[in-house]
């Protein structure tokens, strides 16, 4: 499983949006997305990918990283592997 993070998107710009996108630049549909709670770079989501690895992400992320959308320029990140819970 790999993790993608989305910062600085747009308002309004809903999980259908983010979808349409990242499928016009070549992703994957992702499986899971978990919305963030705005912070000082914006608004922010992390979408999980079950079947992609890593490195993948990796090749595809400067596609879109610095893109001019609506109004806002989003950064996207590969987000480092989960770690285990500690016991």
């Amino acid at each position: 499983m790999a993790r993608l993070w989305l910062n600085n998107l747009p308002p309004n710009f809903g999980e259908d949006d983010i979808a349409a996108l990242l499928e016009k630049y070549g992703f994957p549909p992702f499986d899971h997305l978990e919305q963030m709670p705005e912070n000082a770079q914006g608004r922010a989501a992390v979408l999980s990918f079950d079947e992609i690895d890593e490195e993948l992400l990796q090749r595809l992320q400067p596609r879109v990283n610095d893109l001019y959308v609506d109004g806002q320029t989003i950064r996207v990140l590969v987000a480092p592997p989960q770690r285990p819970e500690p016991r």
